[in-house]
């Protein structure tokens, strides 16, 4: 059992890193009023709003990446596989699709669909089902795995939230944890049926694009 904890603590450490890292990012782009909503992008914008959604989104992304090359691990190990399953291809047939309804052929509506593709979808996902589910996963059952990561996935939601409207930060924690843990076990569940990260990232990509597409 202690040896169990000890395997996953690592893991959970980093993941709660990951999202202090993106709590002092949000904190300090609201105080230098450098955060914008993705529909108050504009040409001029759109490139250090890019440069501000790597650093808070992707970069401990990148130090984990580095580390498991430099350690000769496969990028497998957390969901990146080559061999992908058919749905794959229809759910990118699917983002493809909402992409070309949108209608916006500029810059910002490339980078809209980047946004929700790569900084939302995949470092979420990458996170908290390719990383900390699986390495959870690896010593304890599908329903611990899912839930804790869940219960961290749920308590990132609340960051952006707490540090733009304030307000009682367990309150807002615990708020978001409920959803939290529905919707990452249902991502996890996709990711264990499929073997592949890329199907919940695609889902997940889909269901927020829509949501911005189907709000406007």
């Amino acid at each position: 059992m202690i040896e169990k904890l000890k395997n996953i603590s690592f893991p959970v450490i980093i993941t709660l890193v990951y999202i202090g890292f993106f709590y002092f990012c949000v904190s300090f782009y609201v105080d230098k009023e450098l955060l914008l909503s993705i529909r108050e992008l504009s040409s001029i914008n759109v490139g250090p709003r890019f440069i501000l959604d790597f650093i808070a989104s992707l970069l401990v992304i990148i130090v984990i990446l580095v580390k498991t090359l430099v350690r000769k691990r496969p990028l497998s190990d957390f969901g990146l596989t080559v061999e992908l399953p058919v749905i794959t291809a229809i759910l990118l047939v699917i983002y493809a699709g909402l992409f070309f309804y949108n209608g916006d052929f500029s810059l910002i509506g490339f980078y809209t669909a980047f946004f929700y593709l790569v900084i939302v979808a995949f470092s979420e996902e990458f996170v908290f089902r390719g990383f900390l589910f699986t390495s959870v996963n690896r010593e304890y059952n599908f329903w611990v795995a899912a839930i804790t990561s869940g219960l961290l996935w749920g308590a990132a939601h609340a960051v952006v939230p707490i540090v733009i409207h304030g307000g009682d930060i367990v309150a807002s924690v615990l708020n978001e944890l409920g959803g939290g843990i529905a919707a990452g076990t249902g991502f996890a569940f996709l990711y264990k049926k499929s073997r592949t990260l890329f199907v919940p990232v695609l889902i997940h990509a889909i269901l927020d694009y829509s949501g911005y597409i189907f709000r406007a």
